[in-house]
């Protein structure tokens, strides 16, 4: 029975990232804990492991810092980049 649960969770879960975010947002608005939880993990685990670069191609997140300001924020936080 919680093998079925796991099962359909990550059935429902599994779509388009477009989708993906209305669930998101439709679960937050509704205030559906439980689904919100999942949807995000999903998205949490989507982006696990992923290099700054790709995190900015998957979210279409635009780098408008100078490659100086971005060598300065990389060096602030050394420890969260691991490359």
């Amino acid at each position: 029975e919680k093998e079925d649960l796991k099962s359909f969770d990550a059935s429902l879960v599994a779509v388009d990232q477009a989708t993906l975010f209305d669930i998101i947002l439709a679960a937050n608005f509704l205030s559906i804990k439980g689904l919100l939880d999942l949807a995000c993990q999903k998205v949490a685990d989507d982006i696990k492991d992923k290099s700054v670069e790709e995190v900015r191609e998957i979210f279409k997140i635009e780098n408008d810092f100078t490659k100086e300001e971005e060598e300065a924020v990389r060096k602030e936080n050394a420890w969260a980049f691991n490359e």
